[in-house]
């Protein structure tokens, strides 16, 4: 292989993973290599959700409320009470 990936790791998760792979019976590059790959394949593309769950529902936009859209309702209202 000619790809590197280097990864910085605390000494107690080192020891964890090696003591993981050593009970598979497998080399630490090859249970990093084996766990990211089958994290890759199992992974789907999940929906954003909304993220500012303090500001969720609190502001009706009369359409849905995604982040974006409360950015900008929020600057928007700023600015008109700054005039």
């Amino acid at each position: 292989m000619s790809n590197v990936l280097t990864v910085r790791l605390p000494g107690s998760l080192l020891a964890k993973l090696d003591r993981k792979a050593a009970a598979l019976g497998r080399k630490r590059a090859e249970h990093v290599r084996e766990v990211i790959e089958a994290d890759v394949a199992a992974s789907k593309a999940r929906p954003k959700r909304f993220a500012s769950l303090a500001l969720s529902g609190r502001y009706a936009l009369g359409h849905g409320s995604d982040n974006k859209a409360v950015r900008r309702a929020l600057g928007r209202r700023a600015h008109e009470e700054n005039r």
